[in-house]
């Protein structure tokens, strides 16, 4: 099943991107993968989920928040590659929390992304390395911000 298809199965649809607004791509194809620079939370200009893990969001709405900047990154996929269904998988994902000192769950808040990954791709090709790190702050105060690295077909 083509990855178009299970979204359409999941009732998910991709997002409209932006153009990057500075000197970086939104993807960088090489050498049959692709590099999706950070997504954030976000439905046309706004933030869908903002502030802090541990003050002002909570692992729930966090959860949410990711699988929408996951969806994000599959749309600049699309929008770079014209079809996302040339995206065999996902490689590796980092997923950067928003979060007070205190807060320790942030693999929790990337589970979000980790299930919507594999609930697309199944239980071969949903399998992906990552990384789940806590920062001080991130753009536009959003509470996660994603980046992948996918192999093409």
């Amino acid at each position: 099943m083509s990855l178009t298809d299970r979204l359409a199965d999941l009732g998910l649809v991709l997002p409209g991107t932006a153009t990057p607004g500075a000197r970086y791509a939104a993807v960088v194809v090489h050498a049959g993968l692709a590099w999706v620079s950070g997504q954030l939370p976000r439905e046309g200009e706004r933030i869908v989920v903002a502030g802090k893990l541990g003050r002002d969001v909570d692992i729930a709405a966090a959860q949410g928040g990711a699988r929408i900047a996951l969806l994000r990154a599959l749309a600049a996929l699309r929008d770079e590659l014209g079809d996302v269904d040339r995206v065999r998988q996902i490689l590796r994902m980092t997923v950067y929390v928003n979060s007070t000192e205190d807060f320790t769950q942030h693999s929790a808040v990337a589970d979000g992304a980790s299930a919507l990954i594999y609930d697309l791709l199944g239980p071969a090709l949903g399998r992906h390395a990552r990384t789940s790190v806590g920062v001080a702050q991130l753009p536009r105060n959003g509470c996660v911000e994603i980046d992948v690295v996918a192999a093409l077909a």
